[in-house]
């Protein structure tokens, strides 16, 4: 909206509304354009937004996908979500037919060591980025990335291909692959993912088979949440 839009949709003197878009913009809530003649919801809003979802809707809607993600696969699928800058499962779905060993996606999602962390990751801000490799970077296992400028080679690896790989990187023998939930003005705060054993996964399927399911469910999931709010 421009500024002039800002003040009839509020009813209040275009002055009034350049002091207070001033004022939202300083605090994150509104961000302008490149041309600066219009305005956008801002990264602190769109935070709030996100969160305004809930639980209960987002696994409503999610668990049909996840369902049919896993029976495809017949490997466990998985949403993750981002709160409060950490990674926490969100909602996952056994396979009908599956093999004997399935894999639980477990609760802990380091950002430069697992599919949804590397996936969640390269859609955030620049601060945030550069926040999270401030900190330590432990190796988990010998697949394990902890130079940061690595890191930020698979980063940009993500942001072209549209998903994320973890392959035994974080627990051994495990294989998972992520894709981001992309909403409005590429915000992401939630993932869609498939774990299993690295071999019996690689051995039934290729990589492009997997990616395309998931960037599949995850798009779907997008157009439904954006629906349902």
């Amino acid at each position: 909206m421009t500024l002039q839009d800002i003040a009839a949709a509020a009813q209040i003197p275009v002055s009034s509304a350049h002091r207070i878009t001033n004022t939202l913009l300083d605090v994150g809530y509104l961000e302008a354009a490149p041309n600066n003649k219009v305005y956008l919801i801002g990264p602190r809003l769109r935070r709030l937004l996100n969160l305004s979802f809930g639980d209960a809707p987002i696994d409503k809607v999610a668990s049909p996908l996840l369902a049919e993600l896993a029976n495809k696969l017949q490997e466990v699928a998985f949403i993750c979500r981002l709160v409060g800058g950490v990674i926490k499962l969100e909602a996952f779905a056994f396979p009908q037919e599956a093999p004997s060993s399935l894999i639980h996606p477990g609760y802990e999602f380091p950002f430069h060591a697992t599919a949804s962390g590397k996936a969640m990751l390269a859609f955030q801000n620049e601060d945030f980025i550069s926040d999270v490799l401030s900190e330590d970077i432990p190796r988990y296992q010998a697949e394990t990335t902890v130079d940061r400028e690595e890191i930020r080679r698979q980063l940009d690896a993500v942001r072209l291909r549209g998903y994320a790989v973890n392959d035994m990187e974080f627990d051994p023998g495990v294989f998972a692959l992520a894709a981001p939930v992309t909403f409005e003005h590429g915000n992401v705060f939630l993932t869609v993912g498939i774990v299993g054993m690295s071999t019996r996964m690689h051995g039934r399927f290729e990589e492009a088979e997997m990616a395309s399911l998931t960037k599949s469910a995850a798009a779907k999931l997008s157009h439904l949440l954006s629906s349902h709010r």
